[in-house]
């Protein structure tokens, strides 16, 4: 069993594994993927009133942040751990847009 000083030496190395690295660029792809789908299906159901333009406008800076990022992620070598955090923070993002766009548009429909 590793210990907590191994792991910590192990999250702060460089990623050099290119699978691990098209990985990651799948993963930020994806999240951009599901930005642009929140954006459309706000943009397409809401009435846009009240919060919806702010969402989108929060929904879509994830979705172009995220889209710039895969490139760089796939040639670029980062900390493990820069990776891990830049991946949970945008899906965290994307989450919270998506669960705010679910409760905007029962709210309307109510």
């Amino acid at each position: 069993m590793k210990t907590v000083s191994d792991k910590v030496a192990w999250y702060n190395q460089v990623e050099t594994r290119q699978w691990k690295r098209l990985l990651h660029a799948i993963e930020i792809s994806l999240i951009s993927v599901i930005a642009i789908a929140v954006i459309i299906v706000m943009y397409l159901y809401g009435d846009g009133t009240k919060l919806q333009p702010i969402l989108i406008l929060f929904t879509a800076a994830q979705a172009i942040t995220s889209g710039l990022l895969v490139p760089i992620f796939y040639k670029e070598s980062f900390k493990r751990w820069h990776l891990q955090l830049i991946t949970l923070g945008l899906g965290s993002g994307v989450a919270v847009s998506a669960i705010a766009a679910l409760s905007i548009l029962s709210l309307q429909l109510n």
